[in-house]
């Protein structure tokens, strides 16, 4: 089988391109073809200004990435099409470029950009569901994205245009939800139930980390914004005695390195962030929005380290709490550090939680059955297409 992926890749690369690489070095190793077509959100900074004002129409739809791409199709004639993200450089052109070419093509849902233009469903710190089901353009007086009304109507745009041409219900043959979760609400929104599938995310960790002797400390791995709910670990810092290590970077990180008992250590290279989580007394995420599969929950379940982890969205679709992991009320202060005590006060718990998760990792998450579970969509889904 010949498999083409294609991603658009942000400035800043998170979860998203790592899934991305991963399971494209996972498929070839399956034995199957795997093309690349990607672009990098980078390429903006050298736009003219008549090019980055061109971008606003194109985003919704662009006849040049629908001319590119049909090229690319034509050239390599994949069985499937596989895409992580197009927005906004080849917009979903490249969907009709597909069916053009009656090629398959699957949609993995990482955010629910499809509904809400910030693709986060959060606005000012809170979860908000103003445009599920509804029109998105509600949001533009808000500027859900980017704090701009100019740039949160581009997205508007592409998701009303889109969903009036029909693009999302007939040239997309498939949906890959990264939990129940995310599927119910993306079949509330109004997308077609049979094409929605549910895989999660895969971890590759094809090295065992070395163990550390070091001072306990909690773990932080993600973007430090708002939305991961990182002020909560600014106010709990000085609550607590064991510090709480920071991997990452964004807007927040000079404010967070101001605060005692935090160390930020910004980005680190995957392997050395793969040894601060499985030498940590406990992994936290205290997110304030849906998330769509984080990562470093999946990455604790296969080191063996507890997690705690707002109890919304995708966190109550992977952690069952006490079982393999804990689940805090979202923003509270107070709920997080009882479950923080109560990982130093009942470690025989703590680590059977750790052993529970790596069961679900070898079950769910590792790269054997992940790559069983991508096939069989796959497979699905060009069936389904050659009816």
């Amino acid at each position: 089988m010949k498999v083409a992926i294609v991603h658009n890749y942000y400035k800043i690369r998170g979860g998203e391109a790592t899934v991305v690489a991963i399971e494209s070095a996972a498929l070839e190793k399956q034995g199957l073809e795997v093309i690349s077509y990607d672009r990098d959100n980078r390429e903006i900074d050298s736009f003219s200004i008549i090019e980055k004002f061109s971008l606003i129409r194109n985003t919704a739809w662009s006849k040049e990435s629908y001319k590119l791409f049909r090229a690319f199709l034509k050239e390599h004639q994949p069985d499937i099409c596989h895409v992580h993200n197009f927005l906004p450089l080849f917009s979903p052109s490249i969907f009709q470029a597909c069916q053009d070419e009656g090629i398959p093509v699957v949609q993995t849902l990482h955010n629910y950009r499809l509904i809400c233009t910030n693709g986060l469903l959060m606005r000012k710190g809170k979860i908000c569901e103003l445009c599920l089901g509804k029109s998105a353009y509600q949001a533009v007086t808000k500027k859900c994205y980017r704090n701009s009304a100019l740039q949160t109507y581009a997205v508007a745009r592409m998701i009303e245009k889109n969903k009036k041409n029909q693009t999302w219900n007939e040239n997309i043959d498939g949906y890959i939800c990264l939990t129940d979760f995310a599927k119910s609400k993306f079949k509330q929104h109004g997308l077609p139930e049979e094409k929605l599938y549910v895989k999660a995310n895969a971890v590759a960790i094809t090295e065992e980390p070395p163990e550390v002797e070091v001072k306990p400390y909690f773990v932080f791995v993600g973007r430090l914004t708002e939305s991961k709910g990182v002020r909560l670990l600014k106010e709990i810092a000085k609550q607590i005695d064991i510090p709480i290590w920071m991997v990452g970077e964004g807007e927040l990180a000079d404010e967070l390195r101001l605060q005692k008992n935090i160390l930020v250590l910004g980005k680190q290279p995957y392997f050395e962030t793969v040894g601060l989580i499985k030498n940590a007394t406990a992994l936290i995420l205290p997110s304030l929005w849906y998330e769509g599969m984080p990562m470093t929950i999946l990455e604790a379940f296969a080191l063996k380290t507890p997690v705690i982890t707002s109890d919304l969205g995708a966190m109550q679709s992977i952690i069952r709490h006490k079982e393999n992991g804990l689940l805090f009320q979202p923003g509270s202060a107070k709920d997080l550090i009882d479950n923080l005590n109560f990982v130093l006060k009942n470690v025989d718990a703590a680590s059977k939680m750790a052993a529970n998760g790596f069961q679900d990792y070898e079950e769910l998450y590792s790269i054997e059955s992940n790559m069983v579970q991508l096939q069989e969509i796959y497979r699905s889904v060009i069936a389904a297409k050659a009816k």
